[in-house]
This record gives C-alpha cells, structure tokens and sequence, in this order.
C-alpha cells in the first residue's frame, strides 16, 4: 500500500534521447557558425594589417625622404608569415631593417602580383609620385575562399570580393 504513494519521478528512456539528439544538433550548429566566425575574424585581421603596413611605410618613406621596400619576411614570395619594411643603404650596400609585421595565419597563403617585382613593393618618397601597383591575393587553404586586396599606384588599398574557390568547375 505504501508503493501507491509513491510519486515516480525522472524522465523516461525517449525523453532523455529527444534532449540528447537536440543537443547535439545545437552543438553541430553553434561549432559550424564558430568556425566561419573564426575564419572571417583571421581574413580581416590580414587584411587590416596589410593596410596598416603600406600606410605606415608610405608615411615612414615621406619622413625619411627616400624610397623604401616591403619585402616578404622570410625567404620565400609568400607573404603569410608577413612583411619587413627595409631601406637599401647605399655605402654599405646591404638592407637595413625599418620596421617588421608578423602574422600567424597558417591556413592562409599571401602572394603579390606586382608590376615591378613579385617579392618588393617599393614605396616612394613623394606623396603623388607612383609606387609599385598590384594585388596581394589572399588564398584560404581550409575553405578555399580567396580574397584580392588592390594596392594602386597612389598607395590606395581596395579589398575585391570574397571568392569561393571550391564553386568553380575545373576541368582535367
């Protein structure tokens, strides 16, 4: 007689699997909007340091009174490890060191297409003489987007459209 009292409490065996199958499904979409946010957040923060690169050298090219150079830091023509603004030291005959950019974007690979040269920019001294003119394309190997950042002759940055590589049909 004492069980009929007894009230049951706890969910049931399907209660607790509708919960679980709706949470995980929250966590699938929340991980996927994550992970976009993150990939956006690094593409910008390249693009906001590539612009404050050629802004500061085109400033720090007028206070010198010379031409400078923004090279890639390291050795290779990928830009994604960063940059390294130099001035070439005419008695000396070697590159002096202004000013370094380091990035940590390891899933982004950074490449210019110059007018001049491929891996220099040059900056010029006088403010409506030309600089070195072309594109910085900035490749995502994780998502396969594509960014192409304009750098024109007057030391002006314009950022192109955002490219989904992967939509393109490629034929073999």
């Amino acid at each position: 007689m004492r069980f009929q009292f007894m009230k049951i409490r706890g969910f049931t065996l399907l209660e607790v699997m509708f919960a679980l199958a709706l949470l995980v499904g929250l966590l699938l979409l929340s991980s996927w909007s994550f992970f976009s946010l993150i990939q956006k957040n690094e593409r910008e923060t390249l693009i906001n340091n590539i612009k404050t690169a050629v802004q500061y050298s085109k400033i720090r090219a007028i206070h010198l009174g010379h031409p400078i150079y923004l090279i890639p830091l390291g050795s290779n023509e990928n830009w994604a490890k960063g940059m390294v603004l130099a001035q070439f030291d005419q008695k000396s005959n070697k590159i002096e060191l202004i000013h370094q950019w380091h990035w940590n974007s390891n899933s982004w690979n950074i490449n210019w297409k110059g007018v001049h040269s491929n891996n220099r920019i040059i900056i010029s001294n006088i403010p409506y003489r030309a600089m070195s003119n072309g594109k910085f394309i900035l490749d995502n190997r994780r998502t396969n987007e594509r960014v192409v950042v304009t750098l024109n002759r007057l030391g002006r940055v314009r950022v192109g459209n955002l490219i989904n590589t992967n939509s393109k049909i490629s034929k073999s």
